[in-house]
């Protein structure tokens, strides 16, 4: 079954990514693209259901079952044609993007598929508490789907690091955090570190998609304040005090991944380390812990500091995010390659 996926605006390429990698990670086999238009995306993912992909995305709005798509002209004849099951009530939901033709009005388009769909299956339009939602997305094509499920958004503003017990001005937001724990693409119940740990924004997202978070800071003040944010939502993690380079030593059981987002930047303190020497520290310890395709994914201020090629991690792909005009973060997949 295709899953149309509705991905947010903030960094395109970073949520079509996590949504694939998702997809991908819950099928136990590669999804396939079938189709990325804007903000629509057509997955294939054999098992997977849009409500469990929409508990689990950062970067998205929502998810729905049996994408089709067509010419935008056809639009409201392919939103009537979604199955909704039993549903005995239903409504329409428009999405219209940048890419879609001029002219288009996403109310009249609701109201038409609407009457077309009551007269094919019976059931009654209901706009406030439908059994069922039919969501249609006009890009450059159209793209229809029975709504599976929808993406907390407003629960992931409400773990930002201004709702914490224990802060820090240079934190990552919780959408990005989940994004880049779910690039990881680990099975649910693995072990998922940051040796970067600063708050636990990231062990926050780690803990709450089902992994085992692991974590550790050469700053004890952050250990401390990242195990306050995690029990304040009932997570635990297993926390220690130690310099990247050797966050791994004495760890009861490795990493299935590494995910962190390092330190860098006039407002943050490095502790007399250099982000440079952080990252090569970053880089040893991965090499060191994750077992052969293990990913690393790091959250880094410039495409210089990659790995050098031909080395013990494989560069698969990176994604500019730009923050402001003086700094583009570039969030990276690193795989540790086979010996």
């Amino acid at each position: 079954m295709a899953l149309l996926v509705e991905l947010s605006g903030e960094v395109l390429d970073l949520a079509s990514h996590e949504a694939w990698a998702t997809a991908t990670m819950l099928s136990g086999d590669d999804a396939k693209v079938l189709s990325l238009d804007g903000p629509a995306m057509v997955l294939e993912a054999p098992g997977v259901e849009g409500s469990l992909m929409a508990e689990r995305l950062g970067l998205a709005h929502h998810v729905s079952d049996g994408a089709i798509s067509g010419d935008t002209a056809m639009s409201t004849k392919l939103a009537a044609a979604i199955d909704i099951g039993d549903a005995r009530s239903f409504r329409v939901r428009v999405r219209k993007t940048e890419m879609a033709p001029e002219g288009v009005e996403p109310k009249a388009l609701e109201v038409d598929s609407g009457a077309l769909l009551k007269e094919r299956t019976g059931a009654s339009v209901d706009l406030s508490t439908p059994e069922a939602e039919v969501r249609l997305v006009l890009a450059e094509r159209a793209y229809a789907g029975l709504l599976g499920g929808s993406v907390d958004r407003k629960a992931m503003e409400g773990r930002a690091v201004k709702h914490r017990p224990f802060s820090h001005p240079v934190s990552i937001h919780p959408k990005f955090a989940r994004a880049m724990v779910n690039m990881a693409m680990v099975p649910e119940g693995g072990r998922v570190m940051d040796p970067l740990c600063g708050t636990g924004g990231i062990l926050i997202e780690a803990g709450l998609l089902g992994y085992i978070p692991m974590g550790s800071d050469i700053d004890p003040r952050m250990v401390n304040g990242s195990r306050k944010n995690l029990r304040t939502l009932g997570l635990d993690a297993q926390l220690h005090i130690a310099d990247v380079s050797k966050a791994a030593h004495d760890l009861e059981a490795p990493p299935d991944a590494i995910v962190t987002d390092p330190p860098y930047g006039r407002s943050t303190s490095l502790h007399g380390g250099a982000t440079e020497g952080i990252i090569e520290g970053l880089y040893s310890m991965a090499i060191s812990c994750l077992p052969p395709g293990g990913r690393l994914i790091v959250c880094l201020p410039s495409r210089e500091m990659l790995p050098d090629e031909g080395g013990d991690l494989e560069v698969s792909s990176v994604h500019p995010m730009k923050v402001h005009r003086s700094l583009t973060r570039h969030v990276c997949v690193l795989i540790r390659t086979f010996p």
